[in-house]
This record gives structure tokens, C-alpha cells and sequence, in this order.
């Protein structure tokens, strides 16, 4: 370690210039050695994975080509022209078949159709009623259960032909002879590659290698590399199996980029072994110490947070406009601090000053207290200038004036509403400062907006609510003497049948006329709220019998429509529900009136269980059911449908409107679904439950 630090350069020039050359040397002494003894290995690598990925596409060619050899005689061997066997093919159709395919396909093959005594029945050699000549093979195939056979140079395939007439009939066998030597369609045409197709059980080779001797192909062996050639190998699968695909390459070939990266390399190597000695010993020189003032000063500012530190570089030329434009880039940023600084304080300020008038403005009620609002916070924060507030548009634009205006609803337009002026506003020219009083303006605008819509709203619900009570009181009036005068009528002896139906007939419809009020008065009380609400624990029990009361109540109405109507109730009597009894009571009964009404035959089925940590009562039907449209409008006021069986149904088209307000009323949920028309309706009742 001592004679080591005797050899290290003292000064930090030269270390520079030592780990600079270094830093250069070495990497290019690795790169060298790695190419040299691991590049040839990895480009025979790759050629060999390349050339092995070409053998296997090819193979899988050939086996596919075989493949589709192979459906294509199953499906001749499948048509009915087949049983043309039994008479020996005397139409010659089969012959005609055979030679037709023959001419489709690409590959040169002949065809030939046996009987199960081997004897050709039909061909495209014309070798009719001769025996089959490799008749034994075909049999031993057969046996062995295959479905082909190589014999010498030619592959045959073969398949069973059986008759359409009668099944399990076998007519005999479609053979197709395919000569081995279509696979030099398959041979690679590259510089330096050699392709041979080996088949040891046959000693067949369809090839030519580039030396005769050189290859030893007894059997399927690894890849192997001799002096001056690869030798790459793929074993065959299916009707080839046994064979083998060969590839010879040529190593000059394969090799023949390694050499001429391997020049590049030392040609690279000796120009940048001279560049990085040049430049290590330039830059310790002519670099280094300027360098190391610009970085003691950055790690100064860094610590101590003090932009205004300078730097004094004596050099000349880049270094030296480097550090003037370093301390100039130090005093810019120092400045922009500042300002930056000053500029978020007052920003801050106005922000809060924002949302504390936008705070107060919308507690105002009235338009006057939103002006005079207005007015004093704009005061509190300019103390020295003098807001005012007129109706009347300004005559001059200079200055600033605070335009507002306000949104007629009904027409859908704006209006001027009046002026906020500043006095000496000639004296404000920042920008931010203009937007600033601008934005409270624009709060102004919506607080007076938001104003005048609330009284809008309240008047025009106010007008509704006095109007329809006011009308259906009156009516109410007229309507219990047209009753009260039928019901006399009705008891008079003198009347006439016809008479008595008339007024039964006026009776029917002023009292529908009166429910309809009552169901006006009601939507009106609620949506006033003016409708007592007393929610408390109610037990299933208790439920069950108000369901039992209102079925008790409407069954008659069941009855006379030779309905099926039943209850069930599956949940325990201590099952307790927040609900007020009374409006479950009238929901229930305008439910269940509903299902009554809208059923002509069928049943109604009510029954209470547990859902979701509540209590479901849900109302059944077989009724006329209702369309994915309908469902839509289920729950709006005065909504009536048309196509039940009696057209029209009587009702106000308010039931179902009042009992989802209702049920609001005390947090239950009112749903009603239908699978359709004709697929009856169910409506569900979902009340809040107790620790459920």
C-alpha cells in the first residue's frame, strides 16, 4: 500500500487527469476482452438460434402441408361418389374425382382408390384392376394402426373409405402417394448454407451437402461444429417422423461479422485511447480550478441560504463568462425571492380579505343589506377612499366603477342594477389590484341574484300553496250539498229506477271529485310542511295488524273481482321499526287500492319480511303491469296510464305522488317495479329498523 501512495500523483490536477484516462482506458480494455472471448460465442449463438428458428418454420410447413395432404383425402374419402366402389367405378366419376384433385394441388402426388382386397379401383395412373403394389405395407400400416407409410423415395397416405348407404360398410382405402422429393421446394437459398433432408430408416437423402464424408447421419444427433462447418439438425413429428431436417453452414459464413466488428473495435479503441489522454491532460489544466471556485460557492449558498454571495474567477474566456454569468443568475434569483415573497403576502391578504366579505355577504337577507354590506367592508379595507353606491348607469367608463347587475329568471336576460364608485380610482393602475375589486363585484352579483331568486321561489310556493287551498276549499263547499241533495234524492220513494241511477251516477262522481280535492289538500299540506310527523319505535306486531285492518278493509273490493288475496308475514313479533303508524296505515291503503284496482283476475299477495337492516312490506299483483317508460313517471303528480282493460281508471294520479312524500317523511323508501306490461306490478315499502 505504501509504494502504491508513492506512485499516486500528490496534486489533484494530475489525479484528474489520471481518473479521466482511467475512466476511459478501461472500458474500452473490457469491451475489447469481452468481444474477443465472448462475442464469437454469442454471434454463434445467434446465428445458431437463427438458423434453428428457419428450420422449425420450415418443418412446421412441410408438416402442415402433409397435414392439409391428409383432410384433404379424408374429405374425398367422406362423399357420396365413393360408393361408385361398389360397381367397381364403371361411370369412371371416382376416376374423375381423383384426377381433378390431383390437378389442385400444389404438390406433385397421385391418388388411388383400393377396395378391401387392395385391387385399384380408380386412379390418376390409369392402373385400374390391378392389385395395389405396396399392398403389404398398406396391411401392416393398418395393423399398427397408422395412417401412413414411407417406402424408398415416396410417403403414402392413406385413409378408410366407408359407405354412406350403409354405415360401418368399409368400401376400402384412399391412398395418396406423395414422392419425398417435393421437399426440395423447401431447400434454403442462402450464400453459404446447405439444406439435406435425411430418412435413416430408408437411407434416403433429398440434399447435397457441401463435401461428401463430412457428415456421419446415422442417427437423430445434437448440433455439432466441425473446423470449417456447422452442422444444425430438427427432428421431423407425425407422418415424417424418423427423418430429420439438416443444415450445413459454413463457418466463414456465419462468422464473417465478428471479424469485421472485431477491426472496428481496435480501429475505435486506438483513436479514443488517444482522445481521452489528450483531453485528461487538457481539462486539469484549463478546467479544474475555476471549477472548484463556482463549486465552493455553490455548496456556500446551498448552506447557508445567502444569495448574495459572489464569485472571482481570474481566468479568461468561458470559465470566466461562466462565473459572471453565475453571480448574475445569484443576484437575479436573490431579487425574484423578494419579490416573490412580497408578492404571496399580499396576495395572501387579499384572499382572505376575499372569502371574509364573500362570508358576510351571504348571510344578508335583503338586497339593501347586501349593498350597504357591500359598502362598509370595501370602506374597512380602503380607508383613505370613498365608495358610493347609485342606480343610475355611470356617465363617464374612466375610473373604477363596479358595474352590477342582476338576472331577470323569467326572461332569462340581465339588468343593471346600480354602481359601486371609488373616488381618486384614477390613482389605481395595478392590474391585480382592478381584478381584485372586480371580484367583489361579480360576489355582489350572486349574492343579490341568489337574493332575489330565494323571494321568487317563496312567493310563487306561497302563491301555489294559498291558491290551491283557497280553490279546493271553495269547491268543497258546492261538492257536500251536491251530496248531501243526492243522498236526500236516493231515499225519495217517487223516483223512477232510471231517475235513481242518475243521481247514484252524480253521487259516484262528486264523491270522486271530493277525494281528488282531499288528495290536492293533502300534496299541498305536505310539500308546505305543515304535516305532523310522529316517528317512534313500532313493533311487527303492531304492523301486522294494521296490514290485517286494511286488508280486512279492502277485501271486499277483492272479492267482488273474484280476486285471490292472502297475507304472509315472516318476521319475528320483536322486530321493532321506526315509522309513524298512521301515514303506514294510508300508504298501505293506497297501495293495496292500486292493486285492486289495476288486477282484473288473478291474485294480490302482501307480505312483511326482514331486507337490508330493515322491514319490507312489498304488495303483490297479477295486475296489467306497467312499461320500462311508465316506471320512469311512476311517482309524478297526476300521473295516470291508459291501458288498463276499462280504459282510463278514476283517481286524482296523486295516490302514489302523496305516499312517496309520505314515506319520505319518516326515512322509508317507497319503490315500485314491474317486469312489463301484463307481468303484474310489486311495490315495496322499506322502513328504517332498530339495531337490525
Amino acid at each position: 500500500m505504501s509504494m502504491l501512495k508513492r506512485f499516486m500523483p500528490k496534486t489533484l490536477k494530475m489525479k484528474l487527469r489520471l481518473a479521466l484516462f482511467a475512466i476511459g482506458f478501461f472500458p474500452f480494455v473490457f469491451m475489447l476482452a469481452y468481444m474477443h472471448n465472448l462475442g464469437k460465442k454469442k454471434i454463434l449463438d445467434d446465428t445458431i438460434a437463427i438458423q434453428h428458428a428457419q428450420m422449425h418454420m420450415i418443418k412446421k410447413s412441410i408438416e402442415q402441408q402433409l397435414t392439409a395432404l391428409e383432410n384433404e383425402i379424408s374429405f374425398l374419402a367422406s362423399l357420396d361418389i365413393m360408393n361408385d366402389m361398389i360397381a367397381d367405378d364403371v361411370d369412371k366419376r371416382i376416376v374423375h374425382l381423383l384426377q381433378g384433385k390431383q390437378k389442385g394441388i400444389a404438390a406433385e402426388v397421385n391418388l388411388f382408390a383400393v377396395d378391401p382386397f387392395y385391387t385399384i379401383v380408380a386412379s390418376t395412373l390409369k392402373k385400374e384392376k390391378k392389385r395395389f403394389t405396396h399392398a403389404d405395407m398398406l396391411r401392416n400400416a393398418i395393423e399398427e394402426g397408422k395412417n401412413d407409410f414411407i417406402y424408398k423415395d415416396h410417403l403414402y397416405l392413406f385413409t378408410n373409405i366407408d359407405s354412406t348407404l350403409q354405415k360401418n360398410t368399409p368400401l376400402g382405402y384412399l391412398i395418396m402417394e406423395y414422392p419425398l422429393s417435393n421437399l426440395t421446394h423447401f431447400f434454403v437459398r442462402q450464400k453459404g448454407v446447405r439444406t439435406l433432408f435425411y430418412f435413416p430408416k430408408s437411407a434416403l437423402k433429398i440434399g447435397k451437402m457441401f463435401k461428401s464424408g463430412t457428415l456421419h447421419l446415422q442417427k437423430y444427433q445434437e448440433d455439432y461444429m466441425s473446423e470449417r462447418y456447422l452442422v444444425l439438425q430438427e427432428q421431423f413429428e407425425g407422418a415424417l417422423s424418423g427423418g430429420f431436417i439438416v443444415y450445413e453452414i459454413k463457418k466463414s459464413v456465419a462468422l464473417s461479422f465478428l471479424d469485421q466488428f472485431m477491426y472496428f473495435v481496435w480501429l475505435v479503441f486506438a483513436l479514443g485511447f488517444l482522445i481521452i489522454a489528450v483531453f485528461s491532460w487538457w481539462i486539469g489544466k484549463r478546467i479544474l480550478k475555476p471549477i472548484g471556485k463556482l463549486s465552493a460557492a455553490t455548496q456556500s449558498i446551498v448552506s447557508t441560504q445567502d444569495y448574495t454571495t459572489q464569485v472571482t474567477v481570474s481566468s479568461e474566456g468561458e470559465i470566466n463568462e461562466l462565473a459572471e454569468n453565475f453571480n448574475m443568475m445569484i443576484q437575479e434569483i436573490n431579487k425574484s425571492f423578494q419579490c416573490l415573497e412580497e408578492e404571496n403576502k399580499v396576495r395572501l391578504l387579499r384572499f382572505v380579505q376575499l372569502v371574509n366579505i364573500f362570508n358576510r355577504l351571504i348571510q344578508t337577507e335583503s338586497e339593501e343589506a347586501c349593498i350597504a354590506l357591500a359598502l362598509e367592508e370595501l370602506q374597512m379595507l380602503v380607508p383613505e377612499q370613498h365608495f358610493t353606491f347609485s342606480s343610475e348607469y355611470p356617465k363617464e367608463e374612466g375610473g373604477l366603477n363596479m358595474l352590477l347587475y342582476v338576472k331577470d329568471f323569467e326572461k332569462g336576460v340581465s339588468h343593471f342594477y346600480g354602481v359601486i364608485s371609488l373616488s381618486g380610482s384614477d390613482e389605481i393602475k395595478d392590474t391585480e389590484e382592478i381584478r381584485f375589486y372586480r371580484a367583489i363585484a361579480t360576489m355582489i352579483m350572486l349574492q343579490l341574484d341568489q337574493i332575489r331568486l330565494i323571494a321568487q321561489t317563496k312567493a310563487v310556493s306561497s302563491a301555489k300553496s294559498t291558491f290551491i287551498s283557497h280553490m279546493s276549499h271553495e269547491l268543497r263547499t258546492p261538492l257536500h250539498t251536491i251530496l248531501s241533495a243526492t243522498q236526500y234524492l236516493i231515499s225519495y220513494e217517487a223516483l223512477t229506477l232510471p231517475q235513481q241511477e242518475k243521481i247514484v251516477t252524480i253521487e259516484s262522481s262528486a264523491d270522486h271529485l271530493l277525494g281528488m280535492i282531499n288528495d290536492i289538500l293533502d300534496l299541498v299540506q305536505i310539500e308546505a310542511g305543515k304535516v305532523s310527523v310522529e316517528v317512534e319505535p313500532v313493533s311487527s306486531e303492531t304492523l301486522e295488524k294494521s296490514i290485517r285492518e286494511v286488508y280486512a278493509m279492502l277485501g271486499l273490493l277483492a272479492e267482488q273481482k273474484a280476486l285471490s288475496m292472502h297475507f304472509e308475514n315472516s318476521v319475528p313479533s320483536d322486530v321493532q321499526v321506526l315509522a309513524d303508524q298512521r301515514y303506514v296505515k294510508q300508504i298501505l291503503i293506497n297501495l293495496l287500492s292500486n292493486a285492486i284496482k289495476f288486477t282484473s283476475a288473478g291474485y294480490i299477495k302482501i307480505s312483511m319480511q326482514q331486507c337490508n337492516g330493515g322491514l319490507c312490506i312489498v304488495v303483490k299483483d297479477s295486475g296489467i303491469g306497467l312499461s320500462e317508460d311508465e316506471q320512469k313517471l311512476l311517482f309524478d303528480e297526476f300521473t295516470q296510464f291508459t291501458h288498463s282493460e276499462e280504459g282510463k281508471q278514476k283517481g286524482s294520479g296523486l295516490g302514489l305522488a302523496i305516499s312517496k312524500k309520505l314515506a319520505r317523511l319518516f326515512e322509508a323508501e317507497l319503490v315500485l317495479k314491474s317486469e312489463g306490461l301484463g307481468k303484474g306490478t310489486e311495490a315495496v315499502l322499506k322502513l328504517k329498523g332498530i339495531n337490525l
